[in-house]
């Protein structure tokens, strides 16, 4: 029996593991895709096309990783509140651009479209064009986009947001099952010296406590 939980200890500390990797990632995702995004807010009058051009396609490229990340999170085997955290930041980026018809004009004019699987596409020639023809309105378009991604980045990572939250609990649950393979051992370890009957006796007693403890530490996970 020792070693049925001894298995199912180290599956959970290979899934935590695992989406402790992935919400590392989408941690760092969503960060930069709110640098970028807050770096289309201030964009001064002198930027030239080359600057916009960078500008708008590193917005869209960090946006596409952290969508990208989300998902990766969430498919993760293991906690099912990460996994359902991490699909809630693929919906909150993804109405950060269908928002509002503002958000929404703001896309259109800079080519930008959203794709089925969350991630955004440029049509380079159409923004070149609105770039030509208006670049006072693009720098204002990208404003409103970055705008929208900053405060819903800004709002993931905050200290209550749902990947710092998310982190902090698979960092707990891994600090848990740490402790109780650290228990799990030292049990194993008093049983292999016990002798004869008192040794079946107390494997069957201190077996049950330790698959006890390991169930009641579980912390839903």
């Amino acid at each position: 029996m020792l070693a049925a939980v001894d298995k199912r200890l180290q599956s959970d500390v290979d899934s935590t593991t695992a989406q402790l990797s992935k919400f590392g990632l989408l941690k760092s995702a969503v960060s930069d895709s709110q640098v970028a995004a807050n770096a289309l807010t201030s964009l001064p009058s002198s930027a030239t096309a080359s600057d916009l051009t960078s500008a708008i396609g590193n917005f869209f490229n960090t946006y596409d990783a952290a969508i990208t990340a989300a998902k990766a999170a969430s498919a993760a085997t293991g906690s099912t509140a990460a996994s359902q955290s991490a699909t809630r930041v693929t919906s909150d980026l993804t109405r950060a651009l269908s928002s509002n018809p503002a958000t929404q004009d703001a896309m259109k004019k800079l080519g930008l479209s959203v794709q089925t699987d969350g991630t955004i596409v440029q049509d380079a020639q159409k923004f070149a064009a609105a770039l030509s023809s208006d670049p006072a309105g693009v720098r204002s378009a990208m404003a409103t986009i970055g705008k929208q991604v900053d405060a819903v980045t800004t709002k993931e990572l905050a200290t209550n947001g749902r990947v710092t939250t998310e982190l902090s609990a698979l960092n707990q649950h891994s600090v848990t099952l740490a402790a109780q393979q650290k228990a799990m051992a030292a049990l194993e370890a008093a049983l292999a010296s016990l002798q004869g009957t008192s040794s079946t006796a107390s494997s069957s007693s201190t077996t049950g406590m330790g698959l006890a403890a390991y169930q009641s530490n579980s912390m839903g996970f």
